[in-house]
Protein backbone atom coordinates (compact mmCIF):
# COMPACT_ATOMS: atom_id res chain seq x y z
CA UNK A 1 0.00 0.00 0.00
CA UNK A 2 1.08 3.38 -1.32
CA UNK A 3 1.04 6.52 0.69
CA UNK A 4 -2.40 7.64 -1.58
CA UNK A 5 -3.86 4.29 -1.24
CA UNK A 6 -3.48 5.32 2.62
CA UNK A 7 -4.69 8.30 2.47
CA UNK A 8 -7.87 7.01 0.60
CA UNK A 9 -8.44 3.78 2.79
CA UNK A 10 -8.00 5.62 6.35
CA UNK A 11 -11.46 6.52 7.81
CA UNK A 12 -11.96 7.59 11.51
CA UNK A 13 -12.78 4.27 13.41
CA UNK A 14 -14.87 4.08 16.93
CA UNK A 15 -15.65 0.87 16.83
CA UNK A 16 -12.82 -1.66 17.90
CA UNK A 17 -12.19 -5.03 18.31
CA UNK A 18 -11.29 -6.17 21.92
CA UNK A 19 -8.21 -7.41 20.20
CA UNK A 20 -4.62 -6.96 21.85
CA UNK A 21 -1.75 -5.68 19.75
CA UNK A 22 1.20 -7.26 19.44
CA UNK A 23 3.95 -5.27 21.03
CA UNK A 24 6.04 -4.89 17.90
CA UNK A 25 3.93 -2.62 16.56
CA UNK A 26 4.91 -0.24 20.16
CA UNK A 27 8.51 -0.42 19.10
CA UNK A 28 7.75 0.32 15.35
CA UNK A 29 5.71 3.60 15.73
CA UNK A 30 8.48 4.31 18.67
CA UNK A 31 11.29 4.19 15.81
CA UNK A 32 9.69 5.63 12.93
CA UNK A 33 11.17 8.73 11.31
CA UNK A 34 8.64 11.67 11.20
CA UNK A 35 9.33 14.71 9.31
CA UNK A 36 8.92 18.09 11.86
CA UNK A 37 8.29 21.48 11.40
CA UNK A 38 9.72 22.20 14.65
CA UNK A 39 10.80 19.77 17.52
CA UNK A 40 10.02 15.83 17.22
CA UNK A 41 8.04 14.82 19.70
CA UNK A 42 8.42 12.12 21.69
CA UNK A 43 5.51 9.94 20.74
CA UNK A 44 4.11 7.76 23.82
CA UNK A 45 1.84 4.26 22.65
CA UNK A 46 -0.11 2.38 25.22
CA UNK A 47 -1.03 -1.17 24.29
CA UNK A 48 -2.79 -2.06 27.65
CA UNK A 49 -6.61 -0.73 26.59
CA UNK A 50 -9.03 -1.30 23.83
CA UNK A 51 -8.79 0.79 22.07
CA UNK A 52 -4.75 1.48 22.14
CA UNK A 53 -3.66 5.13 21.62
CA UNK A 54 -0.81 7.30 21.38
CA UNK A 55 0.01 10.43 22.19
CA UNK A 56 2.66 13.06 23.07
CA UNK A 57 3.28 15.97 25.15
CA UNK A 58 2.97 19.75 23.64
CA UNK A 59 2.81 23.39 24.33
CA UNK A 60 -1.16 24.41 23.47
CA UNK A 61 0.33 27.37 21.44
CA UNK A 62 -0.96 27.41 18.09
CA UNK A 63 2.92 26.77 15.99
CA UNK A 64 2.99 23.61 18.08
CA UNK A 65 -0.35 22.23 17.46
CA UNK A 66 0.08 22.47 14.36
CA UNK A 67 3.15 20.41 14.25
CA UNK A 68 1.16 17.62 16.70
CA UNK A 69 -1.00 16.93 13.67
CA UNK A 70 1.83 17.28 11.17
CA UNK A 71 3.34 14.49 13.18
CA UNK A 72 0.45 12.43 14.38
CA UNK A 73 -1.28 12.32 11.06
CA UNK A 74 2.12 10.37 9.76
CA UNK A 75 1.46 7.72 12.33
CA UNK A 76 -2.18 7.82 11.50
CA UNK A 77 -1.08 6.73 8.01
CA UNK A 78 1.85 4.20 8.99
CA UNK A 79 -0.80 2.57 10.76
CA UNK A 80 -3.65 2.50 7.86
CA UNK A 81 -0.21 0.68 6.02
CA UNK A 82 -0.35 -1.75 8.07
CA UNK A 83 -4.31 -2.35 8.30
CA UNK A 84 -5.12 -0.38 12.12
CA UNK A 85 -7.98 1.25 12.17
CA UNK A 86 -7.31 4.98 13.81
CA UNK A 87 -9.13 7.69 15.59
CA UNK A 88 -8.09 11.18 16.00
CA UNK A 89 -9.55 11.73 19.96
CA UNK A 90 -9.57 14.94 22.18
CA UNK A 91 -9.95 12.44 24.97
CA UNK A 92 -6.44 13.59 26.68
CA UNK A 93 -4.97 12.20 30.12
CA UNK A 94 -3.45 15.51 30.96
CA UNK A 95 -3.60 18.95 30.33
CA UNK A 96 -0.65 19.05 28.09
CA UNK A 97 -1.86 15.96 25.57
CA UNK A 98 -4.14 18.37 23.10
CA UNK A 99 -5.42 14.66 21.44
CA UNK A 100 -5.05 11.36 21.54
CA UNK A 101 -4.87 8.70 18.27
CA UNK A 102 -6.82 5.46 19.31
CA UNK A 103 -5.93 2.74 17.06
CA UNK A 104 -6.53 -1.12 17.39
CA UNK A 105 -8.34 -3.84 14.63
CA UNK A 106 -11.67 -2.03 13.72
CA UNK A 107 -14.95 -4.37 14.05
CA UNK A 108 -16.18 -3.29 10.38
CA UNK A 109 -13.91 -1.75 7.21
CA UNK A 110 -17.07 -0.28 5.42
CA UNK A 111 -17.06 2.74 5.47
CA UNK A 112 -18.98 5.70 3.69
CA UNK A 113 -16.71 9.32 2.97
CA UNK A 114 -18.76 12.58 2.96
CA UNK A 115 -15.97 15.52 1.60
CA UNK A 116 -16.75 19.15 0.43
CA UNK A 117 -15.99 19.45 -3.35
CA UNK A 118 -12.60 20.22 -3.83
CA UNK A 119 -13.31 23.62 -5.19
CA UNK A 120 -14.82 24.37 -2.00
CA UNK A 121 -11.15 24.47 -0.29
CA UNK A 122 -9.59 25.98 -3.10
CA UNK A 123 -8.97 30.17 -4.14
CA UNK A 124 -7.62 29.44 -7.17
CA UNK A 125 -9.78 28.54 -10.26
CA UNK A 126 -9.43 24.50 -10.45
CA UNK A 127 -8.96 24.82 -13.53
CA UNK A 128 -5.71 26.96 -13.80
CA UNK A 129 -3.79 24.68 -11.66
CA UNK A 130 -1.68 21.69 -12.55
CA UNK A 131 -2.37 18.06 -12.34
CA UNK A 132 0.13 17.45 -9.97
CA UNK A 133 -1.23 20.46 -7.86
CA UNK A 134 -4.77 19.38 -7.83
CA UNK A 135 -3.64 15.93 -7.15
CA UNK A 136 -2.23 16.82 -3.70
CA UNK A 137 -4.87 19.09 -3.16
CA UNK A 138 -7.08 15.82 -3.66
CA UNK A 139 -5.64 14.35 -0.93
CA UNK A 140 -5.06 16.95 1.55
CA UNK A 141 -8.69 17.87 1.76
CA UNK A 142 -9.06 13.57 2.63
CA UNK A 143 -7.49 14.72 5.90
CA UNK A 144 -9.31 13.92 8.64
CA UNK A 145 -10.50 16.45 11.10
CA UNK A 146 -12.29 17.63 14.39
CA UNK A 147 -16.38 17.18 13.83
CA UNK A 148 -15.76 16.75 10.17
CA UNK A 149 -15.48 20.36 9.94
CA UNK A 150 -13.01 20.35 7.19
CA UNK A 151 -11.89 23.54 8.16
CA UNK A 152 -9.37 24.67 5.39
CA UNK A 153 -8.45 27.06 2.49
CA UNK A 154 -5.95 26.42 -0.02
CA UNK A 155 -4.02 28.10 -2.18
CA UNK A 156 -1.33 27.79 -4.77
CA UNK A 157 0.55 30.44 -5.70
CA UNK A 158 2.83 29.20 -8.67
CA UNK A 159 5.71 27.75 -6.06
CA UNK A 160 3.75 27.74 -3.01
CA UNK A 161 1.14 25.41 -1.93
CA UNK A 162 -0.26 27.21 1.02
CA UNK A 163 -3.20 25.83 3.35
CA UNK A 164 -5.03 27.56 6.43
CA UNK A 165 -7.04 27.08 9.18
CA UNK A 166 -7.80 28.86 12.47
CA UNK A 167 -7.92 24.88 14.13
CA UNK A 168 -4.19 23.99 13.93
CA UNK A 169 -4.14 20.43 14.83
CA UNK A 170 -6.35 20.24 11.54
CA UNK A 171 -4.14 22.35 9.61
CA UNK A 172 -0.99 20.18 10.61
CA UNK A 173 -3.13 17.19 9.74
CA UNK A 174 -4.08 18.16 6.21
CA UNK A 175 -0.39 19.76 6.32
CA UNK A 176 1.15 16.08 6.62
CA UNK A 177 -1.29 14.87 3.93
CA UNK A 178 0.19 17.40 1.59
CA UNK A 179 3.61 17.34 2.21
CA UNK A 180 3.48 13.50 1.75
CA UNK A 181 1.93 13.64 -1.42
CA UNK A 182 4.43 16.23 -2.58
CA UNK A 183 7.34 14.60 -1.44
CA UNK A 184 6.15 11.66 -3.44
CA UNK A 185 5.14 13.21 -6.46
CA UNK A 186 7.88 15.60 -7.09
CA UNK A 187 10.44 13.20 -5.55
CA UNK A 188 12.04 15.43 -3.61
CA UNK A 189 11.11 17.17 0.48
CA UNK A 190 9.40 20.33 0.32
CA UNK A 191 10.47 22.81 2.50
CA UNK A 192 7.77 24.04 4.87
CA UNK A 193 7.18 27.48 5.96
CA UNK A 194 4.94 29.59 8.30
CA UNK A 195 3.10 32.61 5.85
CA UNK A 196 0.63 34.47 8.57
CA UNK A 197 -0.86 33.96 11.56
CA UNK A 198 -2.75 30.45 10.53
CA UNK A 199 -1.08 29.63 7.29
CA UNK A 200 1.82 27.21 6.04
CA UNK A 201 3.25 26.66 2.71
CA UNK A 202 5.05 24.21 0.74
CA UNK A 203 7.64 25.42 -0.86
CA UNK A 204 8.00 23.17 -4.23
CA UNK A 205 9.69 24.71 -7.07
CA UNK A 206 8.67 21.71 -9.11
Amino acid sequence: MDIFEAIERRHSVRDFLESKLPESIKKEIENLSLKSITRKYDWKVNLSTFPSYIYAVTEKNFEELVDYGFQGEQIVLFLTIKNFGTCWMALSPQPNIPYIIAFGYPKRRNFVRVRKPIDSFLENDIEELPPEIVRVVEMSVLAPSAMNRQPWKIRFTGGELCISSRSPVDLGIALSHAYLVAREIFKREPEIVRKGEDAYCLVLNY
